[in-house]
């Protein structure tokens, strides 16, 4: 695994990537918007070998239980009753040992100018969207070239028996 820390703002995240805004995404719950990307971003950890935390509002999220949501690849974290999802993250980033290798996610002007000052890193949502997609993008096509040496050797093996 990298050692970057990626903490990312779950709300601020769904509601600014543009694939959580169609008319399909809307019609789903919240907790299924939730569950959607929190795939994505196991899918992106799993290809970047990067740490990632996507942190709610515990407030927001309803059935819920308070602080961490065990999902493999990804630390799924609640913010206490009554905190938000910044207050979560800037607990983290000032009780982490090496604040300038984590990069935190979200489209708060206010919280990413809070986080910088602290001494981590900040990227938008969206600018953060497009590297998911970039990295998504490259590991589908390492799984069509690895499906496509699979589907050969199975050819080849029949053809020379």
């Amino acid at each position: 695994m990298s050692e970057r820390w990626i903490l990312v703002d779950g709300y601020s995240v769904l509601h600014a990537w543009k694939r959580f805004a169609t008319r399909k995404a809307r019609a789903l719950s919240l907790g299924q918007r939730r569950e959607m990307l929190v795939k994505l971003l196991r899918q992106y950890a799993d290809h970047s070998g990067r740490r990632v935390t996507v942190v709610f509002d515990g407030y927001a999220a309803k059935h819920k239980p308070e602080g961490s949501e065990p999902t493999q690849g990804v630390e799924t974290v609640f913010s206490e009753r009554g905190k938000t999802a910044d207050e979560a993250i800037e607990r983290l980033v000032a009780r982490a040992e090496y604040k300038a290798r984590i990069l935190v996610i979200t489209s708060d002007t206010m919280e990413r100018r809070t986080v910088e000052a602290m001494g981590a890193q900040s990227l938008s949502a969206e600018v953060f969207e497009s590297e998911v997609d970039a990295a998504l993008q490259g590991l589908a096509g390492l799984v069509r070239q690895h499906s496509r040496r699979r589907r050969i050797g199975t050819v080849r093996d029949r053809w020379e028996r």
